[in-house]
């Protein structure tokens, strides 16, 4: 592990709908935690397995987190290795859709599943990341009850605080009954154009008091489309894009949040 972190560090990346950025922030994140010297771990918990995809590592026969929150696999015979040096992965399949059924079927601390299935390989990682399906109250509420932090990516437009809203009376039931320690890192916003409309929203979203907001925006860029389809972290594909030093301030900017503890 980094020296410079005191203990691993838990983020999940989720909101209320899709196509928000999620999985795009989830995989780029984790490579430039990586590529810092950070032994980093992502978790794919969505069932369409688009992180596990990503690193070209789908494969629907493997098991991955689905047979791990079964109790049916030790997550150490589960992780993988990505093609980037300090980047894990454990993956999804889709199969995982029956998670929610699983988890339902518990009779005593179901929110604790997943917190409990990688109790002992935390340790092993600076950084695990939570890629969270867009859908799926009990296995978002596994994913809140084990992090320490969230982070909420969402497109500025007129759907933007009604989400946050009602994932706001998600997080206090969960910091009120299961995880009192969960700290909001702060809402991302996504697809930042430079329109009236857009600055309108962002604008809203940037001074609202429900949660804190990230300085860093990611802007709408057609390079981290390009880098999705090769299968490469948007900073291996073109450093000099807009998406490279939108997400590499975003990692700055986390890494700084994370040392000084809020």
């Amino acid at each position: 592990m980094n020296s410079d972190l005191m203990m691993s560090t838990k983020i999940a990346i989720t909101y209320e709908k899709g196509g928000c950025g999620k999985t795009t922030t989830a995989v780029n994140l984790s490579a430039m935690l990586a590529d810092k010297g950070y032994k980093t771990l992502l978790v794919d918990l969505d069932f369409q397995s688009y992180a596990t995809s990503y690193y070209g590592l789908f494969d629907d026969n493997n098991p991955g987190i689905y047979e791990v929150m079964k109790s049916e696999k030790n997550p150490k015979d589960c992780i993988l290795k990505t093609k980037i040096e300090n980047l894990f992965l454990l993956p999804s399949k889709h199969e995982l859709r029956n998670i929610e059924t699983v988890l339902m079927m518990k009779t005593k601390r179901q929110e604790y599943t997943l917190q409990m299935a990688l109790k002992e390989i935390e340790a092993d990682y600076d950084f695990i990341i939570f890629d969270c399906p867009p859908s799926g109250e009990r296995i978002k509420e596994n994913a809140l009850t084990c992090c320490d932090y969230v982070i909420l990516p969402c497109i500025p437009d007129d759907y933007a605080l009604h989400g946050l809203l009602c994932i706001a009376k998600e997080i206090v039931e969960i910091k009120q009954f299961t995880n009192p320690n969960l700290k909001i890192m702060g809402i991302l916003i996504c697809m930042m154009e430079q329109t009236k409309s857009k600055k309108a929203y962002a604008d809203a979203l940037k001074t609202q008091d429900i949660f804190p907001c990230f300085e860093t925006v990611i802007r709408k860029n057609t390079t981290l489309q390009e880098a999705i389809n090769a299968h490469v972290p948007v900073h291996r594909y073109d450093k000099r894009s807009n998406g490279a030093k939108d997400y590499m301030a975003l990692t700055e900017e986390i890494i700084k949040i994370v040392k000084e503890g809020k």
